[in-house]
């Protein structure tokens, strides 16, 4: 099954493909053309990545309480305060986090494996401490989470496997 891509054009140098709970989405800078050669051969390799094998499912979802334990222990590794977590359904994120503490998590989270929750986490609790997704960002996710940048595909593999799974978000 070939997913549907979106494409969205952004003030950016480089081309990203990422994984949201309504899909994936393709991340171009604005003077390339969405259906360019080198916009179609990015997405491309970048479908064909996705295309390795797909995931266990265990069966079973993870519990409201099991999804706060793990905030719980990411918190503390990390060495923010997390003053709220809420669970709802999100349109194009997996979670937000606020500067307050507040953790809004995806309610499609607790259907993910743990490892890949685990990512989520990692990387919406790191922006407590650094809000965008630079250099300085990027290695801090190195620091927490070795293996971030798979854990980032393996997302998107999920998604792809598991679109049925996943709540039909308007």
């Amino acid at each position: 099954m070939k997913p549907d891509i979106v494409v969205k054009h952004q003030r950016r140098k480089t081309l990203a493909l990422r994984a949201t709970p309504k899909g994936l989405v393709a991340l171009v800078p604005c003077g390339l053309s969405a259906d360019g050669p080198r916009v179609r051969r990015f997405i491309e390799t970048g479908l064909r990545k996705l295309d390795a094998k797909g995931f266990e499912d265990p069966g079973r979802l993870m519990t409201v309480d099991a999804l706060r334990a793990r905030v719980n222990v990411w918190a503390e590794r990390i060495g923010v305060q997390v003053h709220r977590v809420q669970i709802r359904a999100m349109r194009n994120k997996w979670a937000s986090c606020s500067t307050g503490g507040t953790l809004t998590l995806n309610a499609d989270v607790l259907k993910l494996p743990p490892d890949l929750v685990d990512y989520v986490l990692c990387h919406d609790l790191l922006h407590l401490k650094i809000p965008d997704h630079g250099k300085g960002f990027r290695a801090m996710m190195g620091s927490y989470l070795t293996g971030w940048r798979k854990r980032e595909l393996e997302l998107a593999k999920w998604l792809t496997a598991h679109s049925a799974d996943v709540s039909p978000l308007q």
